[in-house]
């Protein structure tokens, strides 16, 4: 047993940037946790490509340091779970083995035949799946390996995400989630399967979509070989896992009509829990890891990362909090200055790959503390409009709960809810969707009953940024600008790439 003397169930995402493991007890009480990183190969403009080794390699050291964070042996580990970065196209052969870098979310290659599906089958996709088509998705960029890379799709047996990789690693079962597999294009979210109809309508081979599990199903057992290089017990139940915004809604207890999850990594997102199944063509509605729960909502391509190339490109690499510092003596507004975070094309509500950033009102009184401040308030206003679209669409929102490695930043989390114009609470311990996977797996094998209920009590907020209202007239106009900048410039991205 562990130090801790009752069983433990283990959590993993795997994101953009790196794994993230917590060894958790079934009440949600996390017991140790761990992280190992990797990198994203951009081998051309545009593509954004990870080797799946490097996922595993990094699972790995994760697992192994929480385990030995917690004192715990391989039998106190009850249950594995595993979320993961949407969307990433991971193609694997007949004897498992990984057919060529997967291409993630961040890859925009398929702008021309994300323009296809627009023109072809765009109110289909959103009536089945609720998404308008855009490059991030696994569908076009499938398509794009039809046309590009044909022999790649000839070795292929199946199509895998993130998550749906690192549990066949896991447990030797080529098997999607429906909250993961729901993100893609081709997934009927009433009928909670694929759409034949969509895979025939994109000219894909139908073997490339795995078959699909409940998020709490246990797909398998630990194979021998993963048993072995985790250092844990062979036949330990692997659950299907989630998504990892999903996840992350579980971990923070965003289970009910209303109440909405704010996640900032490499990305940031933004969604609001529902009982139906809410369709807007701006936005994405998928599948909760809780049955009977949707999700709407959406991303900006660039949070973390828009910090990380500002800290590189403007602030001369000095560490994030000193950079953070610097735009602290910014006055709200910036100056003047609008960022438009579009680095890697832009997701949700403009779905454009081929966006790009931009700062808009520079002058001679331009300060780089202004800079830094003006690709903050560009994240917060990305993740405001996508709230300002589902609220058109008679979404309320009336407080964000936020996780993710950005929410140690005072000024950014204050910034977002003076924008957003919504308080932002942020929990007492920041473990996000590993949690919410630690308590899918407790689920799975039956150590706890009602997910909702166990989400909820798990959840401890220490710190709330209330909305600032003698801002909220500078921040109104600089939002108006903000939303009124991407039609002004969309003729001029086209004409760019």
């Amino acid at each position: 047993m562990s130090s801790t003397g009752s069983p433990l169930v283990l959590g993993i995402d795997a994101g953009t940037s790196g794994v993230k493991a917590v060894l958790a007890r079934p009440d949600g009480k996390v017991v140790a946790r761990a992280r190992a990183d990797y990198m994203t190969k951009r081998p051309r403009a545009g593509h954004a490509e990870q080797d799946p080794q490097d996922w595993w390699n990094a699972l790995v050291r994760a697992v192994r340091a929480a385990v030995a964070n917690a004192g715990a042996t391989p039998t106190s580990v009850a249950g594995i779970a595993v979320s993961g970065q949407g969307c990433a196209v991971t193609l694997v052969d007949g004897h498992g083995d990984v057919v060529r870098p997967a291409i993630i979310w961040m890859d925009t290659r398929a702008e021309a035949q994300s323009e296809l599906l627009r023109e072809c089958c765009a109110a289909e996709i959103l009536r089945v799946n609720g998404k308008a088509p855009a490059p991030y998705n696994a569908d076009p960029s499938l398509m794009w390996l039809a046309q590009n890379e044909p022999e790649s799709l000839e070795r292929a047996c199946h199509s895998l995400t993130t998550t749906g990789y690192l549990t066949f690693r896991l447990a030797g079962t080529p098997v999607a989630n429906v909250s993961d597999a729901s993100i893609c294009f081709a997934f009927d979210l009433a009928k909670r399967s694929w759409s034949d109809d969509l895979i025939e309508a994109f000219g894909l081979p139908r073997r490339l979509y795995p078959a699909l599990a409940e998020c709490t199903d246990v797909v398998g057992g630990l194979s021998v070989s993963a048993a072995s290089d985790l250092g844990l017990e062979s036949g330990t139940p692997v659950a299907a896992g989630g998504e990892d915004t999903s996840s992350a809604g579980l971990a923070l207890g965003v289970v009910s009509p209303g109440e909405a999850l704010l996640s900032l990594g490499t990305a940031g997102t933004v969604y609001v829990a529902q009982e139906t199944l809410p369709i807007h063509a701006r936005l994405l509605t998928f599948l909760h890891v809780l049955p009977g729960v949707s999700l709407i909502g959406g991303s900006t391509a660039a949070a973390g990362a828009a910090l990380e190339w500002c800290r590189e490109a403007i602030g001369g690499a000095i560490e994030l909090e000193q950079l953070t510092g610097l735009a602290a003596t910014a006055q709200p507004g910036s100056g003047g200055v609008i960022f438009l975070p579009y680095l890697s094309g832009e997701l949700q509500p403009i779905n454009d790959g081929r966006a790009r950033g931009v700062f808009f009102g520079l002058s001679q009184s331009t300060s780089r503390a202004d800079l830094v401040r003006a690709v903050m308030e560009g994240a917060a206003f990305a993740l405001a409009h996508n709230l300002d679209v589902a609220r058109s669409a008679d979404v309320q929102v009336e407080e964000l709960r936020a996780a993710g490695n950005p929410t140690r930043s005072e000024l950014w989390c204050q910034i977002i809810a003076d924008i957003a114009g919504v308080p932002v609470s942020v929990p007492e311990h920041e473990t996000g969707a590993p949690l919410g996977d630690a308590l899918l797996a407790a689920k799975s094998v039956g150590l706890i009953d009602d997910l909702a209920s166990i989400s909820r009590a798990a959840v401890r907020s220490t710190r709330t940024y209330e909305p600032d209202a003698a801002l909220r007239g500078v921040y109104d106009r600089s939002f108006s600008l903000y939303r009124d900048l991407y039609p002004a410039l969309e003729s001029q991205f086209r004409a760019a790439a």
